[in-house]
């Protein structure tokens, strides 16, 4: 049976029983009921009990293949190391373009925007007209003093303080 089979169930039960008005008691067999409400509780509980080892596995896996990345990683470190001194070892030997047999040493030129001073540049292309040339970085909402104002009482258009329910299996 599956976990909403079992609640529907449940459901179903609860519904089907008739209660005394005046006493609160069930009327028919109580002791049939609640033989078969703790069934479906039972088997409920060993769904959900599933699914617990489920995730707590899930996890397991997760921390090995962490674990796993940061090996490879560090392993690719090393290797990206070791290409760059072999390189600068045969770009200093060569100096200029060859062909090695199996492979061309080759030289590409590229240029590059290099700014020392940005309060200067940014300065100069605001007095030069510019504007293209620069960004202005949009003012940003501080969360936490915003939180202190709609608790206070204050409200604040476009904010809300909204309440998050998290899980956590261990």
């Amino acid at each position: 049976m599956k976990l909403y089979e079992i609640n529907e169930e449940i459901a179903r039960l609860t519904d089907t029983v008739l209660v005394d008005e005046e006493t609160g008691e069930i009327i028919g067999d109580a002791d049939e009921f609640c033989k078969q409400l703790d069934a479906l509780q039972m088997e409920k509980k060993r769904i959900l009990e599933y699914l617990a080892k489920i995730v707590l596995n899930t996890r397991s896996d997760i921390a090995a293949l962490k674990a796993e990345e940061e090996r490879l990683k560090s392993r690719r470190e090393k290797l990206d190391k070791k290409a760059e001194k072999l390189l600068a070892i045969i770009e200093r030997e060569c100096g200029e373009k060859t062909d090695l047999g199996v492979a061309t040493l080759s030289y590409r030129s590229s240029t590059a925007v290099e700014v020392s001073d940005s309060k200067k540049a940014v300065y100069w292309l605001m007095l030069n007209g510019h504007n293209n040339c620069y960004r202005m970085k949009e003012p940003e909402v501080s969360k936490a003093d915003v939180k202190a104002l709609i608790k206070s009482g204050t409200e604040v258009p476009g904010c809300a303080i909204v309440e998050h329910r998290t899980y956590n299996l261990r």
